[in-house]
């Protein structure tokens, strides 16, 4: 397995942050493991090893589901009231510099230059505590807890694979 296994590491991480490849990795076109089909057992052994596995092999891609939140941002800003409000422009901001900082470790990841792709994903992961910051003080609810929690587990499990490379 020697060198093989880590350009298959390199290319389960490019597929988590790249939206659309995914379920092409997983072999069976669902990309969930409990939706049908199995997994391909060298990605199901790698997400083996990532903090969240249940993550690692979904085909939402960390990319497409972080665009995803930051729609739900611009719908839940409709109907909540303005401090909360505010704290969503917060959170969008946040899920905005979250994508360029994926864009950032696709492109190092690209170079195979994992520790700018961590210091990258590190960011991402920051990002999603700074989204919950403003709820927290104000005391209420985060409208966007699901999306910040999936996103920063998806974000470890690319640091990770990150360092399997």
């Amino acid at each position: 397995m020697g060198q093989a296994y880590p350009r298959l590491v390199l290319l389960a991480l490019v597929a988590l942050l790249s939206a659309g490849l995914f379920p092409q990795a997983l072999g069976n076109g669902k990309g969930k493991v409990h939706g049908g089909g199995a997994v391909n057992p060298l990605v199901a052994g790698i997400c083996s090893r990532a903090p969240f596995p249940e993550v690692c092999t979904e085909v939402a891609a960390f990319a497409k589901r972080t665009a995803q939140a930051r729609k739900h941002v611009a719908v839940a800003a409709r109907t909540i009231p303005p401090p909360q409000a505010q704290a969503l422009r917060t959170c969008d901001t946040m899920y905005m510099n979250t994508q360029d900082a994926i864009g950032a470790a696709q492109r190092a990841i690209a170079f195979k230059d994992t520790g700018t792709a961590k210091i990258m994903l590190q960011l991402a992961v920051q990002d999603f505590d700074s989204c919950d910051r403003p709820f927290t003080h104000a005391g209420v609810p985060n409208p966007m807890g699901k999306f910040d929690k999936e996103l920063s587990q998806m974000a470890n499990n690319c640091m990770t694979l990150a360092n399997m490379i």
